[in-house]
């Protein structure tokens, strides 16, 4: 098959699930014989023109958020009609009216979404107003409708009578032998820090993290490592470093072996996401020994099930008080680090995601 995704910063993946999603499954893809290109934002891999045998375009890129996803989604679909692939995979709800073309072309189209984006506290007014009037597009305009959450897929069973595919994320298992000469390097040390991986990003409540680690007894010795940053700039995280105490470190962005050995060195590993579908990053946590500590949002409970610790949604005093249980009791936190590692080996494995992904592929071209 000939494949395209859309709508994406592109891979190697540099911000968020989507990516990490595409660059697990295209690749993947590619070992299996498939012919795969992902459309990718100039200023993030624009250093590439192919990533482990999967073909990169690169179209420009705007700093301005609620600019560059619609300038990229246009000038990718309109390439990618204009090439004659055989799969037109967008990611995002925002994707719908771009997807309505090639649809209309008797192009084959799969759409993969994640949370209930209008709920997106940075977003503003009108876009989220916007996305809950259009929320019905995405099961209607493509051939195939993907989401990573059962919870996410029963909201839309329940409001429009249709049920999209569920393919959760995947991760991998790997022992927690954290390097750490790279921690040090980074800043951290071996088994004395909290992690937090994502965008910086309003719903992903990472000021919560900062306000509960805050009230915590700043000679405990540990310190909350923030890894994760915003392409587009952003107020919102000039608003967490002034937030923060001296314990609090921002790493930026990790990527590669040193972004596994931070997972491996943690402590615990925290979010406090007010929104999400499944999350990689909390996949990849568990999947390297973590134990977690997640707010109690469905997707979340969903994603953890018995193998981590909950925090009810935006209340920072039951997130301080849960972070210190897991400071003062390391047993608990161990028995935890093996139900995470258990529960990823069982339920979430890329390799299945890829094959599941690739069945509705082949479903939908057989006319289904």
């Amino acid at each position: 098959m000939r494949i395209a995704y859309l709508n994406t910063l592109g891979i190697p993946a540099r911000y968020r699930g989507f990516e990490t999603c595409v660059e697990e499954v295209s690749t993947r893809l590619v070992k299996k014989g498939h012919d795969v290109t992902v459309y990718c934002a100039s200023n993030s891999n624009s250093r590439y023109s192919s990533y482990e045998g999967v073909r990169l375009i690169n179209l420009p890129h705007s700093t301005r958020k609620f600019v560059d996803y619609p300038l990229r989604q246009l000038l990718s679909t309109l390439d990618a009609i204009s090439r004659g692939f055989d799969i037109l995979h967008y990611f995002g709800t925002d994707s719908s009216i771009f997807a309505v073309v090639p649809r209309i072309l008797s192009r084959k189209v799969v759409m993969s979404l994640d949370g209930l984006s209008w709920n997106r506290s940075g977003y503003p007014g009108w876009v989220r107003c916007a996305l809950r009037l259009s929320s019905w597009l995405p099961l209607y305009v493509p051939h195939a409708t993907i989401v990573d959450s059962v919870s996410v897929r029963e909201w839309y069973r329940t409001e429009y009578g249709k049920c999209p595919i569920y393919v959760p994320y995947g991760a991998k298992v790997s022992p927690r032998d954290a390097d750490t000469n790279v921690l040090r390097r980074l800043g951290v040390e071996n088994d004395r820090y909290i992690l937090f991986v994502g965008a910086l990003v309003p719903e992903k409540g990472v000021h919560h993290l900062i306000r509960a680690f805050n009230a915590l007894n700043a000679e405990s010795g540990f310190d909350l490592a923030i890894v994760g940053g915003n392409p587009y700039g952003s107020a919102y995280e000039l608003s967490l470093r002034e937030l923060a105490g001296d314990h609090v470190k921002f790493l930026g962005s990790v990527y590669g072996s040193d972004a596994e050995n931070l997972f491996k060195g943690a402590y615990f590993y925290a979010t406090a996401s007010e929104l999400e579908g499944t999350s990689p990053a909390l996949l990849s946590a568990m999947g390297f020994g973590n134990c977690v500590l997640v707010s109690d949002i469905p997707e979340n409970l969903e994603t953890i099930g018995d193998a981590g610790m909950t925090f009810r949604n935006m209340n920072v005093s039951d997130l301080s008080s849960k972070m210190l249980q897991l400071i003062l009791h390391p047993n608990l936190v161990e028995d935890y680090r093996k139900r995470a590692v258990e529960r990823v080996a069982r339920y979430y494995s890329w390799e299945s995601v890829a094959q599941r992904i690739e069945e509705v592929y082949s479903t939908i071209l057989g006319g289904k």
